[in-house]
């Protein structure tokens, strides 16, 4: 879930980003305009990246500490994941942001083995 103060932000940057395209949109066919232009599609790019760069902050890197430190918590010493939390756990600090939606996904497969294990696992536990 995105944040409202970070979805207000987005629009405003998608929004300048846009103003400053249509700028450029004007301008184009103007060969003397080529310097200005170039700044501007630069700034553009400045923006979008400073955009992605919050999304993937704010978004991916917090899923993806929850969904380690759920999986680390819920693995008892034998649930077969040990390996791959740990070295989630120890890289996590270390991800660059354009690898955060990648290591989300092998977060979300070890939580899945891991909801597997615990049902498995209290299916073979004696109930009272």
């Amino acid at each position: 879930m995105i944040s409202s103060d970070l979805t207000k932000d987005i629009k405003v940057s998608i929004k300048t980003a846009m103003g400053q395209l249509n700028y450029v949109l004007e301008q184009v066919d103007d060969e003397r305009r080529a310097e200005n232009i170039l700044l501007q599609l630069k700034a553009v790019r400045a923006i979008l990246d400073k955009a992605i760069f919050e999304l993937l902050d704010d978004v991916y890197r917090k899923a993806m500490a929850e969904k380690i430190s759920a999986a680390h918590q819920n693995c008892p010493g034998n649930c077969g994941e040990e390996v791959n939390i740990e070295r989630l756990r120890r890289l996590f600090p270390e991800f660059s942001l354009e690898d955060v939606p990648q290591k989300l996904k092998e977060a979300e497969g070890v939580e899945i083995r891991m909801k597997k294990y615990l049902s498995e696992k209290n299916l073979d536990t004696p109930h009272p």
